[in-house]
């Protein structure tokens, strides 16, 4: 058990000749019970090790908010998640992949049985969820990301606020908490605002604060993503995301402009695509006839941002398949040639209108295979 000290021991980061043992300090505190106050890139807050009872408990006991909410758990990344909480949605899962490491936190009312929030000891189990409620985040400051490594179980926190500093953007807001151990002193944190809040309950989630990640950004965390991918983003992969779109439309019943309000990211992007360029006129064309458009198209090249954010991404060829995978190879257990039965979709770039004709109707078809296959409407 840590003895408590009047005032904290207080470690200025960029004056430590190596910043290495400021976090060998920080954790042995933590392993003996001691509560740190360590920067997020949101705020500040207090810490401690999740398996301390002592150190939840003296954490617990200087938060100045509901004390029904849960405490927060840091994970060392998104990859964990489902180790705390296996039962959890794929709507929780694909926010956590999408929003961490960063300055979200979600928090979940079920899922979590027989994970390892269990095996926490019962004590800090009970300070940590009073309500049952369950709340993880994977923050990206560097400093905390440093102590989690070394730590055997995640750190519990709470935001470091108090009356004069509602949202503690400095370290100087904790000189005034009595009862911290350290403060690791990292300077002002990046956004200045706290974490954004989410409450995952199945396939719906709710804003339950408001934060660093805005409504815009969260909806689109949340949403179905699929890219199709060609070569110059010009032709095959535009028609398939312009009828990908207009095939759910019609399977929603809803207008084409509302699908990214149901959920449905539907982009496209080319290996070798100059960006800026417009739709093949042929494209354009076909598409028009078949309900889609691709009027205001504008190719751009796949980044692999792109493919890593996709739930799916559907390849015109092997070829096309191959140089995705070899730039993100995260992306290869969701990525597909868009041909069920494997075969190419040729090129018709250069050829006339009744080449495309017969190119859109076997991307149609290959499409309302592929979305019964991923079980979409």
């Amino acid at each position: 058990m840590t003895e408590r000290a009047e005032s904290p021991r207080w470690i200025e980061l960029a004056g430590s000749d190596d910043p290495r043992d400021v976090v060998h300090r920080a954790v042995a505190c933590l392993a003996q019970g001691g509560v740190v106050g360590l920067s997020t890139e949101t705020v500040y807050g207090l810490t401690a090790c999740a398996l301390s009872p002592e150190g939840v408990a003296r954490v617990r006991e200087m938060r100045v908010s509901d004390p029904s909410r849960p405490l927060t758990l840091l994970l060392r990344g998104p990859e964990e998640v489902a180790d705390w909480a296996p039962g959890i949605s794929t709507l929780g899962r694909r926010m956590a992949a999408r929003l961490w490491p960063g300055p979200a936190t979600l928090v979940f009312s079920s899922g979590f049985e027989g994970g390892l929030a269990e095996r926490l000891p019962e004590a800090a189990r009970a300070l940590i969820s009073p309500t049952g409620d369950l709340a993880v985040r994977s923050p990206s400051q560097s400093i905390v990301r440093d102590v989690l490594r070394l730590l055997p179980a995640p750190l519990v926190i709470t935001m470091a606020a108090t009356e004069k500093h509602p949202v503690p953007g400095t370290a100087e807001s904790l000189r005034e908490l009595r009862g911290l151990d350290m403060v690791v002193d990292a300077g002002p944190t990046r956004y200045q605002r706290p974490a954004t809040i989410v409450r995952i309950d199945g396939d719906r989630y709710r804003l339950e604060r408001e934060g660093v990640v805005e409504a815009p950004d969260l909806a689109l965390c949340a949403s179905l993503i699929i890219i199709f991918v060609c070569t110059g983003n010009t032709c095959r992969s535009p028609m398939a995301e312009a009828l990908c779109k207009a095939i759910l439309a019609r399977r929603l019943g809803c207008p084409i402009d509302h699908l990214e309000d149901r959920g449905y990211v539907i982009r496209s992007a080319g290996v070798a695509a100059a960006s800026g360029s417009p739709a093949a006129a042929h494209a354009v064309e076909i598409v028009r006839r078949r309900g889609g458009a691709l009027d205001t198209h504008r190719s751009r090249r796949m980044l692999p941002a792109l493919a890593h954010q996709a739930d799916y991404s559907f390849s015109m060829t092997a070829e096309h398949h191959r140089l995705l995978i070899e730039q993100v190879p995260s992306a290869e257990s969701r990525a597909y040639l868009l041909n069920p039965d494997g075969g190419d979709v040729d090129d018709p770039y250069g050829a006339d209108l009744e080449t495309y004709d017969r190119t859109a109707q076997m991307i149609e078809a290959m499409l309302e295979r592929r979305l019964d296959q991923i079980g979409l409407v």
